[in-house]
């Protein structure tokens, strides 16, 4: 496929393939690319707390009201690892919040997001303003009524729309070690292949959830990455039951995705998920999580292996937190894995959590 914009980690795969290069390289590369975590996943990072105060815009025609406000988080701490030196690790991230509303009842909105526009230490996968993708910072943009939403940007396809990751309820760690290990899947699927612009669908009915998706090749080159996915959702006496279901294919894969999770979340403070997926040349994931909320701490395990022809690649993640008060909390991390055997080394952090 000729692409303009930077190789990823599914295309070097796919050539591996078509080469006859050792099959364990075209899994383990397979593998990097579908279960990589989705950054910006820290509580910290969607903070509700405003930091400006909301301002009304001035309305114009065709516009019933319209707002915008700004939040932001930050960490400091100290990382390393099994195979890395110990450092000082920061980040920072700004997002943006602008939100209207027609005359009608029409919604509309943006979120411009400065992920980790400041981001160093072990672990980081962040420059400046690039992703770890190539793009630039995150942006979405929406509409909603009553024909459901439509959302276009740096978003979710419709299988990890679908799909709830084994760290629902996890407090996080400043350097998400407890993501980073080798067996964790963070349900992206093929999101990211081409440009990393998705266009998504969504629409509900009571407690009953559906998504369609697409990703272009801007090149031309090859058809669209289509995603589809079915969320259900129920309460019952003492918590609620979260189920998903997703689809998504690629002309630049050789094979589409399926998985399916749950998640319950009980009154108690205990949350527990698994998911499955089905995974491109023959390879299963499944994943397992658990997280406990008490007075002020919230501690966090999660486990995940890859099944291939080649033998397992597994990993396990423990993350805790304090509740400091303010918008403030001590947070603590941990990831190891193997890959087909080998040992793929270990991370941590430890550090301070900011939320504005």
């Amino acid at each position: 496929m000729a692409s303009q914009g930077p190789q990823t980690t599914l295309d070097r795969a796919t050539a591996l393939a078509s080469t006859g290069i050792d099959r364990s390289s075209v899994i383990n590369a397979t593998i990097v690319f579908i279960s990589r975590p989705k950054s910006g996943t820290f509580p910290a990072h969607n903070s509700d707390n405003s930091i400006f105060a909301t301002t009304a815009l001035v309305a114009t025609a065709g516009i019933a009201s319209a707002d915008v406000s700004l939040s932001g988080s930050a960490e400091m701490g100290i990382a390393g690892g099994a195979d890395a030196e110990t450092v000082f690790f920061q980040s920072v991230d700004v997002r943006f919040r602008l939100t209207g509303e027609t005359d009608n009842g029409l919604s509309f909105g943006a979120t411009i997001d400065l992920d980790d526009a400041i981001e160093s230490g072990a672990g980081s996968t962040r420059q400046g303003l690039v992703d770890v993708d190539g793009g630039t910072a995150d942006f979405t943009v929406f509409i909603r009524g009553a024909f459901g939403t439509l959302t276009m940007g740096d978003t979710d396809g419709a299988f990890d729309w679908a799909m709830t990751e084994v760290n629902a309820g996890s407090p996080g760690s400043i350097n998400d070690a407890e993501t980073g290990h080798a067996g964790f899947n963070g349900n992206s699927g093929y999101d990211g292949g081409f440009n990393g612009q998705v266009l998504r669908y969504d629409y509900s009915i009571g407690d009953l959830g559906v998504a369609v998706s697409a990703e272009i090749d801007e090149t031309g080159a090859d058809d669209a990455i289509l995603g589809l996915g079915f969320r259900y959702g129920f309460d019952f006496a003492g918590g609620s039951l979260a189920l998903g279901l997703g689809y998504q294919d690629s002309d630049t894969a050789p094979d589409a995705i399926i998985g399916i999770s749950a998640s319950v979340e009980l009154d108690t403070g205990l949350t527990a998920t698994v998911n499955y997926s089905q995974l491109p040349f023959d390879v299963d994931h499944v994943g397992l999580g658990a997280s406990y909320e008490f007075d002020a701490f919230t501690v966090h395990a999660n486990w995940g292996r890859y099944d291939t022809s080649l033998g397992d690649t597994d990993g396990f993640g423990l993350a805790a937190s304090y509740d400091l008060g303010g918008g403030a909390s001590l947070h603590l991390g941990y990831g190891d894995g193997e890959v087909l055997g080998v040992d793929a080394g270990s991370t941590w952090s430890l550090g301070v959590a900011m939320s504005f």
